[in-house]
C-alpha cells in the first residue's frame, strides 16, 4: 500500500475544526503527505508529458514512485511542522520554547502508524523524527520565518528523491521549490481558519501555561 492511499483519503475530507493534539495532528499527517504525493507525481507527470500514462503504468516505475513518496514525506512533514509552530508561537507565550519538543512528540505518534517503507533503512522513521527535531530547532534561533519561505532548505531533500534520473533535473528546482511554497502557503491559511489555537497550545504545552 502506497502512501497516497494511506493518507491522502483522510485529507480530502471536509475540512473539520482543530481543536486538541490529536487534531493537529491529523491536519500535519495529511498535509505532509499532499504535499509529498502531488509534487512527485504532478512533477513526473510534466516531465514524462504525453507519455505520462505509460510510464505510470510500468511497474519498475511504480516501485520508484512510491519509495520516493515515502522519502519527500518527512521533509514535507517537518515543513509542516515549522509552519504549525510558526503559528503557535505567539499564542504560546513565555512556553514557546517548549513547542518544538511538543510537535516532535506529534510527528513520533504520526510516524509510528507506519511501517517502515520497502528498501528503505530499519532506522527511516527515526531519521524522519531527528529531520523534524532539526528544523523545529532552527526555528528558534529568532522569530518564525515568512511561510513562503519554510521550503528552503527541505525542497531540496523532495528535488533529491525524485524517480527521474539526475541528467533531466538539472533545471527545475525552482519547480519544485514554487510547488511546495503555494501549497505550504494554502496549508497556513487552512490552519489559521480552522485551528482554535489556545485550546491546541493548552493541550501541548499544559493548561497552566500563561
Amino acid at each position: 500500500m502506497g502512501l497516497l492511499d494511506v493518507l491522502l483519503p483522510g485529507f480530502l475530507r471536509k475540512a473539520t475544526p482543530i481543536r486538541c493534539s490529536a487534531d493537529l495532528a491529523d491536519f500535519m499527517d495529511s498535509r505532509a503527505a499532499f504535499l509529498a504525493q502531488k509534487c512527485i507525481v504532478e512533477f513526473c507527470r510534466v516531465r514524462a508529458g504525453i507519455y505520462w500514462q505509460k510510464l505510470f503504468s510500468e511497474k519498475e516505475f511504480q516501485t520508484a514512485l512510491d519509495h520516493s513518496r515515502w522519502r519527500a514525506y518527512p521533509p514535507c512533514y517537518a515543513m509542516v511542522a515549522e509552519m504549525v509552530e510558526g503559528a503557535l508561537r505567539e499564542v504560546a507565550g513565555t512556553h514557546q520554547r517548549g513547542l518544538p519538543t511538543a510537535l516532535e512528540k506529534v510527528a513520533r505518534a504520526s510516524f509510528a502508524k507506519y511501517a517502515v517503507p520497502n528498501g528503505s533503512s530499519e532506522t527511516f522513521w527515526e531519521d524522519a523524527a531527528a529531520l523534524v527535531r532539526g528544523r523545529l530547532s532552527a526555528t528558534q534561533a529568532g522569530a518564525p520565518r515568512p511561510v513562503r519561505e519554510i521550503p528552503d532548505p527541505l525542497a531540496r531533500i523532495v528535488f533529491e528523491v525524485m524517480p527521474i534520473h539526475p541528467d533531466l533535473l538539472t533545471n527545475d528546482y525552482d519547480y519544485i521549490f514554487n510547488f511546495l511554497r503555494m501549497n505550504i502557503l494554502r496549508a497556513h491559511e487552512d490552519l489559521l481558519e480552522l485551528a482554535d489555537r489556545a485550546a491546541i497550545v493548552d493541550g501541548l504545552l499544559g493548561a497552566s501555561r500563561v
